[in-house]
């Protein structure tokens, strides 16, 4: 699977022994939320049995891979009348330090252009698994969840901007109960939290509103073994200065190996006698104390959950 930037082309190519019938070969690119990011687009045939499509900037000026996350490519084809579906996976990522900002503080390390990416992706690693969740944006994506009989909702991830919300999606008493666009149904509203930027982790109803469209009484509580579909942009629209800074320490320490021991828990070693000081919280930490004290937060603990 490789790794693509967001806000960036990606070109995929499919190779096959022979061309395909009437070279025809369609590709779908769909988001791990389930969205169809993509409908079908015929690939461009480069070569003898090969073809490719390219996810680029599109005339809006938005690029088609806007969105985080892992994305599966279905090419589908046909050989002598047999249709067949190869899948290709690229996974979508936010930098939290662009190569730029990093030279800016550090233009001693200059000589490590061509590894930064490398080095950024294990620190960001590093934060996401610290915090307990990671900083990355996924515009104009959909969630399907189960209610649990509380007035509360939590998303899996924080939502930026809150579209639409439909109750039990595809079944016979589907029924849109949130719509933006529509002031008659202004019935959810985002928990409001701190350090998100409007971005909540909750939505709820609205106290004074508990009625839909159709005046069928939906109640204060999003019901246990009903399905509610999300709409909306999720996640985070910007990367938090602390975290660009925590990244960059950590960075820092990745470069001139300055981890190699807190890496493993080892606090302290005598040389001597080559014996090991273990710390037994080390998991507990990012391995550089600024960058912790920078995290704090942004860090996710388990009363978060708790509704």
């Amino acid at each position: 699977m490789d790794d693509v930037k967001i806000d960036t082309s990606k070109t995929l190519t499919l190779t096959l022994p022979s061309d395909a019938d009437s070279n025809n070969v369609t590709v779908v690119l769909t988001h791990e939320f389930g969205d169809v990011v993509q409908a079908s687009t015929a690939a461009t045939r480069s070569a003898g049995g090969g073809y490719t499509i390219t996810f680029g900037q599109q005339d809006s000026g938005i690029y088609t891979l806007n969105s985080a996350g892992k994305h599966r490519a279905d090419f589908t084809y046909s050989i002598s009348g047999t249709e067949y579906t190869q899948s290709q996976y690229i996974n979508v990522y936010t930098p939290y330090l662009s190569w730029a900002e990093f030279l800016a503080n550090h233009s001693e390390l200059s000589s490590f252009e061509s590894q930064f990416d490398y080095f950024e992706k294990r620190a960001r690693g590093i934060i996401d698994t610290y915090c307990g969740q990671s900083f990355e944006y996924y515009a104009n994506k959909s969630l399907i969840l189960d209610g649990t009989n509380h007035k509360n909702l939590h998303l899996p991830i924080p939502i930026a901007t809150l579209r639409k919300v439909t109750f039990n999606p595809g079944d016979s008493d589907a029924e849109v109960i949130h719509d933006y666009a529509d002031s008659s149904l202004s019935n959810i509203e985002k928990v409001r939290q701190p350090f998100n930027f409007e971005s909540s982790y909750y939505l709820r109803f609205k106290a004074n509103i508990v009625q839909s469209n159709s005046s069928r009484l939906l109640g204060k509580t999003f019901k246990q073994h009903s399905d509610y579909k999300i709409e909306g942009d999720f996640g985070w629209r910007y990367v938090p200065l602390n975290i660009k800074q925590a990244s960059d320490l950590l960075i820092v320490d990745l470069m001139n190996d300055d981890s190699e021991y807190r890496r493993h828990g080892i606090t302290s070693v005598d040389m001597d006698t080559i014996s090991f000081s273990m710390k037994g919280s080390f998991y507990e930490s990012t391995g550089n104390i600024e960058a912790d004290v920078l995290l704090t937060d942004y860090t996710l603990f388990l009363m978060d959950y708790i509704i």
